[in-house]
């Protein structure tokens, strides 16, 4: 169900029983959870335009990992506890990345959402980081419910919805958007899953001399 029409809904909902307190609050809280949906849809769509048009000039410096994460995280980890479902981190947190903090924050923070919508109360997302001579890579894993064959090559398409994930938020823009910023950088995303396993994105950037 989009936002507008689970927004035209609760309004009738509303405009049928307006002397009942009880119906009115509780679809009025439907309706601002509507309305911040559609927000960030539409804030989505215009970062993809953003980037489609080179109007995006990323900002490139040494970000140390213990910020990137953290602020990759930053508003997850409170949805993360909510949901009883945990983020452990793990790599040296001075390493540094040659990158845009706050776009790669965004790119990273979309992926951990994605896996948030996916894993059950007691999953676990991992956040992992390697750096060799060459390459600096970002694995961000889970043990949810996985991605059917089906889909796994077309899951970075904008508005891309699985049969099998009706049951989850997000509208198919959070990875998109996540590939468009890191391909942006001149990275590379690319996953791996099993279904009912979990999966494994890797975020890759050449290490820059």
């Amino acid at each position: 169900k989009t936002p507008l029409a689970a927004l035209t809904m609760y309004q009738e909902i509303i405009e049928g029983e307006p002397d009942n307190p009880k119906t009115v609050k509780e679809f009025s809280g439907k309706i601002g959870i509507a309305l911040k949906r559609m927000e960030q849809l539409i804030q989505s769509m215009l970062k993809i335009t953003r980037l489609d048009s080179g109007n995006i000039l990323f900002e490139k410096s040494n970000c140390h990992m213990s910020e990137l994460i953290s602020l990759s995280i930053n508003e997850l980890a409170t949805r993360a506890e909510n949901e009883n479902k945990k983020i452990l981190i793990e790599g040296n947190a001075e390493q540094q990345l040659v990158c845009d903090l706050e776009w790669t924050s965004e790119a990273i923070g979309n992926i951990i959402k994605n896996a948030l919508d996916h894993v059950r109360p007691g999953g676990v997302i991992q956040i992992i980081w390697e750096r060799t001579p060459a390459i600096f890579r970002i694995f961000i894993s889970d043990n949810g419910s996985g991605i059917a064959p089906e889909d796994i090559h077309h899951i970075f398409k904008r508005f891309y919805r699985s049969k099998h994930s009706l049951d989850t938020q997000g509208v198919g823009l959070g990875l998109p958007l996540a590939k468009s910023i890191i391909e942006g950088q001149g990275g590379f995303i690319s996953v791996q899953s099993e279904v009912n396993e979990g999966t494994i994105f890797t975020i890759s950037f050449l290490t820059e001399l």
